[in-house]
């Protein structure tokens, strides 16, 4: 848990954080006439809050941070400090990328109308209302959950954890249904969108494999092949990093001690090590697929490098 929490969790959020202030920089350049700049600006945002949330989480199981505030119950208080937070722009970064697919298979599916059904002041609206949602879901388990002290068994002292009100398991439950169905929903959204993306596109390229010239035929071809390596290599992506967190919180349903602060704590926190480094890694790994894909990106960005590296006359 000290090498995944304490140490890669946190170079890796580090990173990612800088790397995604990149995207919303350029993004914010490339304005937002286009409505996915919207979208992918909104999952930038996302991906910082559970970033961050793990950078506190490794500073939490850091053994100089831990031995140099021994009053304070580090892993009881990254719960809902970290823990929790982490969980909520995390689902919220699930739906904006289920959104990116719906929105990308409606482009293809829809051409001529897309523009008038996706407006960016409808984006901005869908992606505030994910935000919004989301971290409704969350709240009963701030309601659930409080700073208490209590005497430590270990060092008989005073120590300042986390405490349940009475009904709080039930509540804190109760965001964990939510949670889990968030996942999941996104989870079947992006595997049929995926799916009906690839279909689409392989029918309209048969279609004007029997229409076009040659060479138009071929430059359609590729850009066709390049939108599904995209939407596929993100698809597999989000399903690989996410899978491991599924499978935690369904068996935080299941076993009512597996969580923190009960019987099975240990094996709780060192499955979750494994399941927020794939989650870190998904978050922070964006602007690669951006800058192998996207021309406009790629351009904006080196053009804002060169202007912050040319001199003052």
């Amino acid at each position: 848990m000290f090498v995944n929490f304490g140490i890669i969790v946190g170079i890796i959020g580090e990173v990612g954080v800088f790397l995604n202030v990149v995207n919303i920089a350029v993004f914010v350049k490339q304005g937002f006439k286009d409505p996915i700049n919207i979208t992918l600006l909104g999952l930038s945002i996302a991906d910082i809050g559970g970033l961050a949330s793990l950078i506190w989480m490794s500073l939490c199981y850091n053994p100089l941070v831990v031995d140099g505030l021994p009053h304070v119950d580090f892993i009881g208080v990254q719960h809902i400090t970290a823990g929790w937070p982490h969980v909520c722009f995390t689902r919220v970064s699930c739906w904006l990328t289920a959104f990116i697919t719906f929105e990308r298979y409606l482009c293809i599916a829809f051409p001529l109308k897309i523009k008038s059904i996706l407006t960016p002041r409808r984006t901005a609206i869908v992606v505030i209302a994910i935000f919004t949602v989301i971290i409704l879901s969350v709240v009963p388990v701030y309601v659930a959950i409080h700073f208490a002290s209590s005497v430590s068994a270990r060092t008989n002292s005073e120590v300042i954890g986390i405490a349940y009100i009475p009904g709080g398991a039930a509540l804190e439950n109760a965001s964990i249904y939510c949670s889990t169905f968030f996942q999941l929903s996104s989870f079947v959204c992006v595997i049929v969108c995926t799916v009906g993306l690839v279909y689409k596109i392989t029918e309209k390229s048969k279609w004007r494999n029997t229409t076009s010239s040659a060479s138009k035929t071929e430059s359609i071809s590729n850009r066709d092949k390049k939108v599904v390596k995209m939407v596929v290599v993100l698809s597999v992506v989000f399903i690989a990093s996410f899978t491991p967190v599924v499978g935690n919180l369904m068996a935080m349903l299941i076993e009512y001690e597996y969580t923190v602060g009960r019987k099975f704590q240990n094996t709780f926190l060192f499955c979750s090590t494994f399941a927020f480094n794939l989650e870190a890694l998904n978050s922070s790994s964006n602007i690669f697929v951006y800058l192998k894909m996207s021309s406009n990106y790629r351009e904006v960005l080196f053009s804002m490098m060169r202007k912050k590296k040319t001199p003052k006359a």
